[in-house]
């Protein structure tokens, strides 16, 4: 079967992305891609392995893209800048793009995988070199990681849900969050020092 004009892998998965940042994450389907795409639905499979292929390829595009925002809030910044630039554009990614971003929190991925593998460690390394510069070895710094990703990861899931109802600035909530977690860090580096 020949593929269509215009339509390709990385359509599919773009397509996929608006699904799931419009619709939430479970709402990806095939039928809708296809309908997005005005295509049947069998013809996804020249360029994608069915949903399965197409939640794997969006997870690869999600992770990419979150590795590229990342290390651009970073650029030219050091230590508590580079964190405030960090947990700031984590916390923009998930709110402009919640579904693909729901991508990333989808089971680690599989050891069999060096594509998927590949596109999270890189996101590791982006965010270990922004780290550096409070003297973490590496194992602190993966632990670092943990902390930083569920901390912002759960303010921003909060904040779009609705989660924050008290009449209060919530950008001001973010900036007390992100200060906290530096306050750790600079903890963890006095404790390193000493």
């Amino acid at each position: 079967m020949a593929k269509r004009v215009g339509i390709d892998k990385d359509a599919v998965v773009r397509a996929a992305a608006k699904i799931a940042d419009d619709h939430g994450w479970d709402a990806l389907t095939l039928a809708r891609v296809a309908k997005k795409l005005r295509v049947r639905p069998p013809s996804l499979y020249n360029h994608v392995g069915g949903l399965e292929g197409i939640r794997r390829e969006l997870k690869i595009l999600a992770l990419r893209d979150l590795n590229a925002t990342l290390s651009r809030a970073t650029i030219g910044k050091s230590r508590d800048d580079a964190v405030r630039g960090l947990a700031a554009a984590y916390r923009a990614f998930v709110k402009r793009h919640p579904g693909t971003y729901a991508a990333t929190m989808v089971a680690a991925p599989p050891k069999n995988d060096p594509a998927l593998e590949a596109a999270a460690g890189h996101i590791v390394e982006t965010i270990l070199a922004v780290l550096h510069g409070y003297g973490l070895d590496r194992r602190e710094g993966l632990h670092a990681i943990r902390a930083l990703r569920s901390t912002v990861h759960g303010f921003a899931a909060l904040e779009i849900a609705g989660g924050f109802g008290i009449p209060l600035d919530v950008d001001k909530s973010f900036d007390w969050l992100v200060t906290a977690l530096l306050a750790g860090l600079t903890a963890a580096c006095s404790r390193r020092s000493s």
